[in-house]
């Protein structure tokens, strides 16, 4: 940093210079969970086997644990030294709708260049924004003219005006806490990542990390609010987040979906049913690899990649999701270039997808 604090990109200059990055992780996408919840299956077991949640809760066994291996990594231009990774999670499960925020908040946040060296009172300065320091939590009060960032975070300033609309929530207390909730199991996670080579593991790639700095920090900006008068102590317009440095270089490697593409789809995408986290299962294969599968038949293998889901409510599970496609066939059609066409599929109504071109895909 120079004395003039140059090093950080507003939001649409993010959006219009880094438009064409990818936005969504390819490898990380498996540890989040489907639903709204835990699966139920998965707290009885942890529930009926003492021993077990003994070794959970004191971190000597992971909460879930899965391997990934993908057929680019063995070949081609961008081979990689890896050719297999495990990922164990401790500590905190996370859901699909976590996921959504973190690539959300990369998406559509001011990008600092590196805070490491700074003060949080420069690094608000920085952004230029009008922010009523006063109204910070007290825990930070005292650490504004203390270099608190870890420089193994990138730092995102959030707006939750443009967040909401994003993630199609309505700019309410309610929805923020939400927020703050997700942010906070995001940072209580531990990730632990074990790269492997011909089943050899490659120690000096070997990495824990935690999604999210346990310091997020809300500040307010009045100059949006219409009613001054309203303003309390807990009142906050944005956010100041921390993303692991490992998750937002694995996007540049491993990612998926230009950030242009995910701000202009996938807010129409919202759903109850994992619509928004199948979308971008769908999105990160070729159009010709999906054309004449069976949506149940993508839908269930967009389970199967995820670390846990429940098993005696599988089926239902692939009908919701279903159901929430079928809502969402003009998206499907207009962003994806993809139709569905109703078709008897082993003694049962499915829908095969047929692709029509790539015209007016959002690149």
């Amino acid at each position: 940093m120079n004395d003039s604090l140059d090093g950080y990109f507003p939001a649409d200059v993010v959006a219009e210079v880094f438009g064409n990055r990818p936005a969504t992780t390819t490898l990380m996408d498996c540890i989040f969970l489907p639903g709204s919840r835990l699966p139920r299956d998965l707290a009885n077991q942890m529930a009926g086997d003492e021993s077990l949640i003994e070794q959970q809760i004191l971190a000597n066994k992971p909460l879930l644990s899965t391997r990934q291996e993908k057929p680019y990594w063995k070949k081609g231009a961008n081979k990689r030294e890896f050719d297999a990774v495990t990922l164990q999670v401790y500590s905190a499960v996370c859901l699909v709708a976590d996921r959504h925020l973190l690539e959300g908040i990369v998406s559509i946040g001011g990008m600092y260049e590196d805070v490491s060296g700074l003060t949080l009172r420069q690094a608000i300065e920085l952004s230029k924004l009008n922010v009523m320091t006063e109204y910070l939590p007290s825990q930070y009060q005292s650490l504004l003219d203390t270099r608190m960032f870890s420089g193994i975070y990138d730092y995102f300033l959030v707006d939750f005006s443009d967040l909401f609309l994003f993630l199609d929530l309505k700019n309410a207390k309610p929805n923020k806490k939400t927020v703050l909730q997700r942010l906070q199991r995001l940072s209580q996670m531990l990730l632990v990542l074990d790269y492997e080579n011909e089943g050899k593991v490659l120690t000096k790639y070997n990495t824990k990390i935690r999604l999210v700095d346990h310091s997020f920090i809300p500040l307010l900006v009045p100059d949006g609010i219409r009613s001054k008068g309203s303003i309390t102590a807990d009142t906050m317009t944005h956010l100041l987040v921390g993303v692991h440095r490992t998750f937002t270089a694995s996007l540049l490697q491993e990612g998926s979906i230009s950030r242009k593409r995910f701000l202009e789809v996938y807010p129409q995408l919202s759903g109850n049913h994992s619509v928004t986290d199948f979308a971008k299962y769908l999105d990160q294969h070729k159009r010709e690899f999906l054309h004449g599968k069976y949506l149940s038949d993508l839908i269930r293998s967009y389970y199967e990649n995820k670390a846990r889901i429940t098993k005696k409510h599988s089926t239902t599970l692939i009908n919701n999701t279903m159901k929430e496609v079928l809502q969402k066939q003009d998206i499907l059609s207009k962003d994806f270039n993809l139709i569905l066409k109703k078709e008897m599929n082993s003694n049962r109504t499915d829908y095969q997808l047929i692709y029509i071109g790539d015209e007016d895909i959002v690149e």
